[in-house]
């Protein structure tokens, strides 16, 4: 494998580049402060801008690590920032990772989740070498796991119960989508 980095990638609409401290007021009020995002992430909405800060720090001092693996997704046409794709699991011994992304609820159906995970797939695959990525997303999110059909991820399984929803406190599925590298 190649340990390449988070390295720029550009796609007609959108542009992939490392995350700096400095983008922490307009992910904040994009989509960290944003109820509709952090009900379907690990994460708690952002209560003010210097949580995000603090986080965005933290990542932009992560990029000094091997293999690490995370943009920021800025909109050409909008000028401004939209969410984040990156590398959330990995084992470079198996040559196989997982993805996580969100974006702000204020741009979804425009299709930028599905150009950007293509595009970082790609990457990883072709440039950085992995063989299989994987990508999750809870049922009580179905949006997501259209985003994976059209980069072309297949449904592999479902997980049962295994978070609790943050809106109706019930517990939902994992759905887990993958794909090979195509090898053609």
């Amino acid at each position: 494998m190649n340990n390449l980095g988070t390295v720029t990638l550009e796609t007609e609409r959108l542009i992939l580049r490392r995350i700096k401290a400095s983008d922490a007021e307009e992910a904040f009020n994009n989509w960290t402060s944003d109820p509709l995002v952090s009900r379907y992430v690990t994460w708690d909405t952002h209560e003010n801008v210097d949580v995000t800060k603090e986080l965005f720090t933290k990542w932009e001092e992560d990029y000094n690590k091997e293999h690490v693996y995370r943009w920021v997704v800025y909109v050409k046409e909008l000028d401004t920032i939209i969410g984040t794709i990156d590398v959330v699991h990995q084992s470079v011994s198996q040559k196989t990772c997982e993805i996580g992304y969100c974006y702000g609820s204020k741009f979804w159906n425009k299709g930028y989740a599905t150009e950007a995970l293509k595009k970082v797939m790609e990457f990883l695959f072709n440039e950085v070498g992995f063989y299989l990525i994987e990508v999750r997303h809870l049922a009580t999110n179905p949006a997501s796991g259209r985003v994976m059909e059209k980069a072309g991820l297949i449904y592999e399984t479902t997980l049962k119960n295994r978070f609790i929803d943050k809106v109706t406190h019930e517990r939902t599925d994992l759905i887990i989508y993958s794909k090979i590298k195509d090898t053609n």
